[in-house]
């Protein structure tokens, strides 16, 4: 198993224990950003869902349906196509002002969305760095954390309802976690 799987599988973990008030069998699913699908597989199994996946890269190592997102800014799906939309792991990767559009477009093709997040701090920013350069060589890592309480702002600003879960994590985990749940 590579190190990238094994390091999803342990984040996967975590995020369903954040989801499983939120997400409910037979489910229809997209996770964007799914990088190389392990922890949509895992959620996929874990919840009985049809999980479906979209990235700017395809670097799959599990079979998932995935289509490839041609703009930055716009998910390539029909409206109200999903029950749910995920964003795990994925929105510090994006630029800030395409965060916001890409939430707003999530609600466009999903009656939910559920955001997994990290939060803003020295170590978790290092271990992500490095993490995500194992993992991926290729993937932008602009920095683009924000704090709940930006979150919060931004879902304020844009009217939505949201919900908190702070994620408990393990003694040896370098990061710190918080989970959302958006809806209109």
């Amino acid at each position: 198993m590579a190190l990238a799987d094994y390091t999803s599988i342990i984040r996967g973990e975590l995020i369903i224990g954040a989801y499983k008030e939120w997400l409910q069998p037979n489910e229809k699913v997209l996770d964007v950003g799914c990088g190389n699908g392990v922890v949509s597989s895992q959620i996929a199994k874990k919840f009985n869902l049809k999980i479906y996946g979209c990235d700017t890269l395809n670097y799959l190592t599990k079979k998932i349906s995935f289509k490839l997102i041609k703009e930055e800014n716009s998910l390539p799906f029909k409206k109200q196509e999903f029950n749910t939309s995920m964003f795990n792991d994925v929105l510090h990767h994006i630029p800030y002002f395409i965060q916001e559009q890409l939430i707003i477009d999530a609600l466009r093709v999903s009656k939910q969305i559920l955001i997994f997040e990290v939060q803003p701090t020295l170590i978790g920013k290092v271990a992500d760095c490095i993490l995500n350069k194992i993992h991926n060589p290729f993937m932008k890592i602009p920095f683009t954390f924000r704090t709940v309480d930006q979150w919060k702002k931004i879902f304020t600003k844009h009217k939505l309802k949201y919900e908190i879960q702070l994620v408990k994590t393990p003694l040896f985990y370098p990061f710190s976690h918080v989970a959302f749940r958006i809806r209109k």
